[in-house]
């Protein structure tokens, strides 16, 4: 019904006559208008101004007009996705990380998947790790790569311990020019207290694990700033804004320019005081067919290759 109403809706007010109308639709002029007084009944409208010359589509047949074709439009794009995700053999697979997981980890990992699985569909997204473990618990999300999620439904294999750092800009009292590292057990922590620090949403759980350790080592501190993503607030802290606990690569050597370097210490946080632990999330049942156990496996392996040894 509304493919015949969207047609003669466009076909009336291209014509501006009716007869002309259905001689373009190869349709008779007595079905076109019955088509239409049908509509006009069920929506309580009129839709043709039949006292102009030539007809016209008033007010509510335009705004109408336009909502079939969205729809149309709408019922095209479906189609057309539905025809492409029908010739992937093994499906879709749905995987988000959170801040956390680089674009250099992510991209060996693809290549390898799609040089072996070139027949699956997967959409790759961020994510903060309650929305994922949402995600994971209502069947939307296959896997989530980053730190352990609460929820006792949700399987977690570990990939990795990542070793962290503190950034500490040249605005700090703890600040030591003219060396880049500093080591961790010759700091007296707790005068950070009060400094600006970067900080990501409160409640992900990486900044839940930094804010516990913060509270531990006796820092209080002065978030001048919170962004979304950890990659933003890491490149923040390189360029002075404030201090921040964030990974090791996030903050590698060979990332700095000069300028960077002049301007920060960089403490590596002992392994047996703080790393964030992060591996692969899944439903059980999700864990089945040999893709998935593939991608666990690629996963694994190159988060092995891509943590920082100390």
């Amino acid at each position: 019904m509304n493919s015949k109403l969207l047609s003669f809706l466009e076909e009336i007010k291209a014509q501006g006559n009716m007869s002309k109308a259905a001689q373009a639709l190869f349709v008779t002029q007595p079905y076109i208008s019955r088509v239409i007084k049908n509509a006009e009944v069920n929506f309580g409208v009129k839709l043709i101004d039949r006292s102009s010359h030539p007809i016209q589509l008033t007010y509510a047949g335009d705004r109408l007009l336009a909502y079939l074709q969205e729809e149309n439009r709408l019922r095209s794009n479906l189609d057309r996705e539905m025809t492409h995700l029908s010739q992937f053999k093994y499906g879709h697979l749905t995987i988000a990380s959170n801040e956390v997981v680089t674009n250099d980890l992510y991209k060996p990992i693809l290549v390898r998947f799609y040089n072996k699985y070139p027949n699956i569909h997967a959409q790759i997204t961020r994510m903060t790790s309650r929305d994922a473990e949402k995600r994971l618990l209502s069947g939307t999300l296959d896997f989530f790569v980053g730190h352990a999620l609460q929820s006792h439904k949700v399987d977690y294999q570990p990939a990795a311990r990542l070793p962290l750092v503190l950034v500490i800009p040249k605005t700090s009292k703890l600040f030591v020019p003219g060396q880049l590292y500093s080591k961790y057990e010759d700091l007296d922590l707790t005068k950070l207290s009060g400094e600006s620090f970067i900080g990501t949403p409160q409640e992900d759980n990486y900044q839940r694990l930094v804010n516990s350790y913060y509270n531990d080592v006796g820092i209080t501190p002065e978030y001048s700033i919170e962004v979304p993503d950890l990659h933003l607030a890491s490149d923040l802290a390189l360029e002075h804004v404030g201090a921040i606990v964030t990974p090791e690569p996030f903050a590698g050597e060979h990332r700095l320019t000069d300028e960077q370097k002049a301007g920060i210490n960089i403490v590596k946080i002992p392994t047996d005081v703080l790393t964030a632990n992060f591996g692969i999330s899944y439903i059980k049942n999700k864990q089945t067919s040999e893709p998935v156990t593939d991608l666990l496996e690629i996963i694994t392996e190159y988060v092995d290759e891509y943590t920082p040894k100390r």
